[in-house]
């Protein structure tokens, strides 16, 4: 399973980019990033996105890929999440007033093509020679996380999260768990914002890991605060175990 890192910050400033994962060069998992971190013609490649939640740093890309690849040709990009998700997003982003509601503008003369389809998924589907399946995690915007699974490996996204128990009971039920993606947003001084926000401090998340029986898999963290980054690095090189790996753009994976 390859994977791509777009973006994995938790915030916009020079150089840093927002939460957006190339799978199999195929599809994205969240899209801050795209229209950021590849060309056009790299953009028009992209059919569907997977959101774990409405936050702008994780869809705000979607608005300039459309505008980056309307053409007759372009396949139809597909934004594939929970009912709920795609909701809103529809109605506070692509409706209109915030972004032109793309699901309703077509790309020819006909009308026989929009360039936008919302796609609300079940609990599991296949997608690209992968099951793929959400879960509830714990975070504002009804958000979710993705097990993705080959056969041969599985690999897991959090998305935005604080203190949760599902994802860890899922990792446990895992059999060949090759990598799990999740976060650190606040030091440990923030304990109290991080909680009222839905994310991870280092404290919180070495807690929580303990509810994982599996020792050995490794652990990528993203979505550092560009406002908090010096004081993150520091506790982070402190307090993480081996098994914890800093995200960096364009870092990529085969497991």
């Amino acid at each position: 399973m390859k994977i791509k890192v777009l973006g994995c910050h938790g915030g916009v400033a020079p150089g840093y980019r927002t939460s957006c994962y190339m799978i199999e060069n195929r599809f994205l998992i969240d899209a801050g990033s795209i229209a950021s971190a590849l060309s056009p013609k790299l953009q028009s490649e992209v059919e569907d996105i997977f959101i774990t939640h409405p936050h702008i740093d994780h869809i705000k890309d979607i608005c300039f890929l459309v505008e980056n690849t309307f053409y007759p040709e372009r396949a139809i990009i597909n934004l594939r999440s929970t009912k709920e998700i795609l909701e809103s997003i529809h109605s506070h982003i692509l409706n209109d007033i915030i972004w032109p509601d793309f699901s309703k503008i077509y790309v020819d003369q006909n009308k026989s093509k929009a360039l936008i389809k919302f796609c609300p998924i079940e609990k599991t589907l296949s997608h690209q020679g992968l099951k793929i399946t959400y879960f509830r995690v714990n975070h504002p915007g009804n958000a979710i996380g993705y097990l993705l699974d080959s056969g041969t490996s599985q690999v897991i996204f959090s998305g935005d999260t604080g203190p949760t128990d599902e994802m860890w009971k899922i990792a446990d039920d895992c059999k060949n768990l090759k990598a799990i993606f999740t976060e650190i947003s606040f030091p440990n001084s923030f304990d109290w914002l991080a909680r009222v926000s839905g994310h991870y401090t280092i404290e919180q998340l070495l807690n929580d890991l303990k509810k994982l029986k599996n020792k050995n898999v490794p652990i990528f963290i993203a979505h550092f605060k560009p406002r908090f980054f010096e004081e993150l690095m520091d506790e982070f090189h402190r307090l993480a175990p081996q098994r914890l790996h800093l995200l960096h753009q364009d870092d990529e994976f085969d497991f």
